[in-house]
């Protein structure tokens, strides 16, 4: 239980410190003299190339989790017909 709670704890101060520093990069962009009109193109530029990263990413966990249930059904499927084979064997006898 404790060990559980210090890795919660790990894992929410490791988000903070990530977030803190996605942000810092947006306040530099905003403090550094450039018109903002080029702030905004390299916001929507990175935010772009978030989104893509984010979609990805999606595509290959939707992916995984196709890939895992045709595994799971095939293992399901194979389970009911050793519980058939295995049920008529136990008839004989």
């Amino acid at each position: 239980m404790v060990a559980t709670m210090e890795t919660e704890i790990s894992l929410l101060k490791t988000r903070e410190v990530d977030q803190k520093n996605k942000a810092s990069g947006y306040e530099t962009l905003l403090r550094d003299g450039i018109p903002l009109n080029e702030h905004f193109l390299a916001l929507k530029n990175k935010f772009n190339n978030e989104q893509d990263g984010l979609i990805k990413d999606k595509r290959m966990k939707e992916d995984e989790i196709n890939r895992e249930k045709m595994s799971n059904d095939a293992k399901t499927e194979r389970i009911e017909i050793l519980k058939n084979e295995h049920d008529a064997i136990n008839k004989k006898f």
